[in-house]
């Protein structure tokens, strides 16, 4: 793993870990709902960097090796986006399944790991939409794909990302592998607006 890269994501939850710890000390004081449910949705974020910070070195040290299974598609993404946490309430997620295919082949915690990363990274820029979606392939294989509607690449935040979603899914994408081909990844601006993440497996 780049060194940088690690000193800049121990970082960043070096100041997550302070700014939580500053919430629970008001929340001995005289503690609310909003800020009990705000602390849980901290501390998840920080439960899934600190997962994908571990994956991420692990595939640097090790390699990743993919529990590839058969699955289906529709009830991976269903469970994923039912169990998940949103920080942005006003955003609604949606699942897409024309032309998702009934049967798929892949390690459902790594893929999970993965889309939900990016799902974090559709939602600090969409404006009121994300669409989720699985298609099948030209080779055969399978594409996820995670649109927001937001202003596309190259939109300034006030908090720059720490990369740690794109190298992860990367890492995911290419522990699939099938013959000489691995996965891969993609973040592009959609033509009709906004962003989509794809992640492609042989």
């Amino acid at each position: 793993m780049d060194i940088k890269l690690a000193a800049v994501i121990v970082h960043d939850i070096k100041n997550a870990l302070g700014a939580l710890e500053g919430a629970l000390e008001e929340m001995t004081v005289q503690p609310t709902r909003e800020q009990a449910v705000a602390a849980h949705e901290t501390c998840s974020s920080l439960r899934e960097k600190l997962i994908g910070f571990l994956t991420l070195y692990k595939s640097s040290e090790q390699g990743l090796n993919a529990q590839v299974e058969a699955l289906n598609p529709e009830d991976f993404l269903s469970g994923l986006l039912r169990g998940r946490i949103s920080q942005r309430k006003d955003v609604r997620i949606s699942l897409n399944t024309t032309d998702m295919p009934v049967l798929g082949f892949f390690d459902e915690n790594l893929v999970g790991l993965a889309l939900e990363a990016a799902l974090q990274n559709a939602s600090r820029f969409a404006n009121t939409h994300i669409e989720v979606a699985c298609t099948k392939a030209e080779n055969g294989g399978l594409e996820f794909s995670i649109r927001d509607d937001g202003p596309g690449l190259g939109a300034k935040e006030e908090k720059p990302s720490t990369g740690l979603g794109m190298a992860l899914c990367s890492a995911i994408a290419q522990a699939h592998r099938k013959g000489e081909r691995r996965g891969s990844v993609s973040l592009q601006d959609h033509p009709a607006g906004g962003a989509v993440f794809t992640m492609r497996l042989p």
